[in-house]
């Protein structure tokens, strides 16, 4: 009886240590900024950006904005460079930096309105980091983007699929262990 009990100990035990701070993932803030290299009769106003993930996703509508100049003008074949820097999460790509920078690039057309339509042809970027809070990973993509003559248009993208596993506080296992060494104890008889 005394040996099954024990057993029975020890393995629960064993499954609340292996188990402790991998059952949840919790939400991440995702922040940084954004600049912009463009062709002529095409400016950029830099964005700043943050926010914190909600079922893994969270919107962003202030990723900076392009405006078109009122003078017509051919910009079919030309490049946009989108660059995003993100300051928040640290530790992208497990590195301690607390920055990495990724480059987006854009296909400008312009369409029968004198218009344009930018289309990043790497629209999706995939990240993982790891720093004091836990491992992670998230993918950021932006959205195309249409210009009318003298107009502008936000930049606009999205986090999806993000999500923190936080790392596992050594005092819950410490207490968890302290506790077991008291177990053997439990069955004595005080005389």
């Amino acid at each position: 009886m005394k040996r099954t009990l024990l057993s029975s100990m020890v393995i629960l035990a064993a499954i609340l240590v292996l188990g402790v701070g991998r059952a949840r993932a919790d939400e991440i803030t995702v922040g940084g900024t954004t600049a912009s290299n463009v062709p002529a009769g095409i400016t950029f106003t830099a964005g700043n950006f943050s926010g914190t993930t909600s079922l893994g996703y969270a919107g962003f509508s202030n990723l900076g904005s392009y405006t078109l100049s009122t003078s017509a003008g051919n910009y079919t074949n030309s490049v946009v460079d989108l660059t995003v820097t993100f300051t928040v999460p640290t530790g992208i790509n497990g590195g301690a930096s607390s920055i990495f920078v990724a480059s987006l690039f854009g296909n400008v057309n312009t369409n029968a309105q004198g218009g344009v339509t930018i289309v990043f042809s790497n629209p999706t970027q995939n990240f993982n980091f790891s720093n004091a809070s836990g491992t992670g990973s998230f993918s950021f993509t932006v959205n195309p983007v249409s210009l009318n003559p003298g107009g502008t248009t936000a930049v606009s993208g999205f986090v999806s699929g993000g999500s923190i596993i936080p790392a596992a506080e050594p005092s819950g296992a410490l207490l968890l262990g302290a506790g077991l060494l008291l177990v053997p104890f439990l069955g004595r008889k005080l005389v």
